[in-house]
C-alpha cells in the first residue's frame, strides 16, 4: 500500500460533515502533547486467559470446575499462571501472553475486578468506555481532544467502537477511503491521470474568487443569523484544512500490510495511520478496534487468535511511535465489553460475564507494575476498602465500577479539572472509590 492509498484510509465519507471546528479556538500551532490511544477489544475478552488468570475452583456438587484449559494438568499444553518480574502482575500463558507482558509489563497497571453490571454488548460497551450506563456521556476520546486539541482538524480519530462526543468535538473516521486525500491536497493527481486538476496559476485564482465570495456574503446584512453561523463554520473548516499539509511529511512511502504476521490484523493499519497524524501535530486521541473476541464457541482457538493480533497490535503501536520519536508522549488504554464466564459452555465456548479489566500503559511511569482490585477463584469480584485493599466485610466494601475507571483516567490524562469545567459537565460520581491515588 502506497502514499496516496494511505490519505485515503484515514477519512469516512461524512469527514465534511464532521470536520467543522470552532473558528474561535482554531489553531494553526502543531499540537506536541500527550497522545491518547484507546484500544477496544470488541466482543468481550476473556481475562481470565489474560491479566487476571484464573485455573479451576470447586462448585455447588463438589467437584471440580476448570476455569481455562490450559490450567488443566491433563491438557498437554497445560502451564501454570506467570508473573512479571519485579511486579504484581500476573497473566496466563496462553496466546502471546508471555511476550506481551515481558515486552511491556514495565508500562502496565492493571485493573481487575471492574463489574460492567450487564452482559449486553451496547450497555458494556457504553459504560466500560464512558463510565455511566445510561446514554449522553461522551468517550474519553472525545474529552481529551476537545480540551486539549480543539481547532485542529484530526483532534479526534476512530475507527470505530464508542464514539459519543455529546457534541464536544466533531470525530474523523477512518474507515472509508474517499475524503482525507481531496482534503490534504485540493489540486492532487487522482486515478484519471498524473497530471494536477488544475494548470499552473488556475488554483489561485480559484481561492480568490472563493475569498471574494465570502466576503460579499459576510457583509451582506439580509443573511439569516443561520446562514451567517454555517458561513463561519465554513471558512474554520477551510483554514483548518490547511493545518492537514503537515500530514504529507509523515506519511510512509509503504503501509503496513494487516496480514503482515499470517493472520488479518486491523490494528497494525490503524495505528500507523493515527501515529502518522499524532506525529505530524494534528491528533489528540484515537480509538483503536480489534474483534474476536466474542467467542460463543471453540473460545480457546479463536481467543487465541485475537489475543494474539493484541499483542502483535500492541508491539507494533510502541515500535512505531519509536520509531517515530513519539514513544515518551503515548497514553495507551485498553478494555473490552465486559469478559467471558468462569466455565466453558457445551460448545468449547464461554459466554457473557460482566466482571471485567483494564491496562493502563505509559512509557517510564512511576506507577507501572501494580495491579489494582481482585476476583476470587470463580471469578467474582471482591469489594475493596478507600485505600484499595481487599475489604474484610465484603458487604461494606466498594466494587469497582467503570466510573472508577473513567475518572482514573482522566485524571491521568491531566483533564479532570479543565479550565472550562467540561469534566465537570460529566461528573462521574466516583468519590467513593479513588483510583487516582495510585498514580503517584
Amino acid at each position: 500500500m502506497q502514499r496516496r492509498s494511505f490519505l485515503q484510509l484515514m477519512t469516512a465519507s461524512s469527514l465534511s460533515a464532521s470536520y467543522i471546528p470552532n473558528i474561535n479556538a482554531a489553531t494553526s500551532s502543531a499540537y506536541n502533547g500527550p497522545i491518547f490511544i484507546c484500544i477496544s477489544c470488541e466482543g468481550g475478552w476473556d481475562v481470565t486467559s489474560f491479566c487476571d488468570p484464573k485455573t479451576s475452583y470447586t462448585n455447588e456438587d463438589n467437584h471440580q470446575v476448570w476455569v481455562n484449559n490450559w490450567a488443566n494438568p491433563n491438557n498437554p499444553n497445560f502451564s501454570n499462571i506467570q508473573s512479571v518480574t519485579n511486579s504484581e502482575i500476573k497473566y496466563a500463558p496462553f496466546a502471546l501472553n508471555s511476550e506481551l507482558f515481558t515486552n511491556h509489563g514495565d508500562k502496565m497497571l492493571i485493573v481487575n475486578g471492574i463489574d460492567a453490571q450487564t452482559n449486553a454488548h451496547q450497555v458494556g460497551v457504553r459504560h466500560n468506555w464512558s463510565g455511566q450506563i445510561a446514554d449522553g456521556y461522551p468517550s474519553f476520546t472525545a474529552l481529551a481532544a476537545r480540551i486539549y486539541g480543539q481547532g485542529l482538524p484530526l483532534a479526534f480519530l476512530s475507527n470505530g467502537g464508542y464514539r459519543q462526543t455529546a457534541g464536544l468535538i466533531p470525530f474523523t473516521l477512518m474507515s472509508n477511503p474517499n475524503t482525507l486525500g481531496s482534503l490534504v491536497n485540493t489540486n492532487r493527481p487522482t486515478y484519471i491521470g498524473p497530471q494536477n486538476l488544475t494548470r499552473p496559476g488556475e488554483m489561485d485564482l480559484i481561492q480568490s474568487a472563493k475569498s471574494a465570495r465570502f466576503n460579499r456574503l459576510e457583509a451582506n446584512d439580509l443573511l439569516l443569523p443561520k446562514t451567517k453561523h454555517s458561513l463561519i463554520q465554513m471558512q474554520a473548516a477551510i483554514a483548518a484544512r490547511s493545518q492537514l499539509s503537515a500530514l504529507e511529511a509523515h506519511i510512509p512511502e509503504t503501509l503496513i500490510n494487516a496480514n503482515t504476521y499470517g493472520t488479518y490484523n486491523p490494528l497494525l493499519p490503524q495505528a500507523q495511520m493515527v501515529l502518522a497524524s499524532a506525529k505530524a501535530g494534528l491528533t489528540v486521541s484515537a480509538d483503536l478496534v480489534l474483534g474476536g473476541f466474542d467467542t460463543h464457541a471453540t473460545h480457546d482457538e479463536e481467543h487465541s487468535i485475537a489475543l494474539t493480533n493484541l499483542t502483535q497490535g500492541i508491539n507494533y503501536l510502541w515500535e512505531e511511535a519509536e520509531r517515530l520519536g513519539i514513544a515518551d508522549r503515548l497514553r495507551v488504554f485498553m478494555t473490552s465489553d465486559f469478559s467471558r464466564t468462569p466455565q466453558y459452555n457445551e460448545g468449547d465456548g464461554k459466554d457473557h460475564w460482566p466482571i471485567g479489566s483494564a491496562m493502563f500503559m505509559q512509557k517510564s511511569p512511576t506507577w507501572s507494575t501494580q495491579v489494582i482490585g481482585k476476583t476470587d477463584e470463580k471469578h467474582l469480584a471482591l469489594s475493596l476498602n478507600s485505600n484499595l485493599s481487599v475489604a474484610d466485610d465484603q458487604e461494606t466494601g466498594i466494587i469497582i465500577e467503570p466510573r472508577h475507571v473513567q475518572h482514573a483516567l482522566r485524571h491521568w490524562a491531566g483533564i479532570n479539572n479543565d479550565a472550562e469545567g467540561i469534566c465537570a459537565q460529566f461528573d462521574l460520581g466516583a468519590d467513593d472509590l479513588d483510583l487516582t491515588q495510585v498514580f503517584v
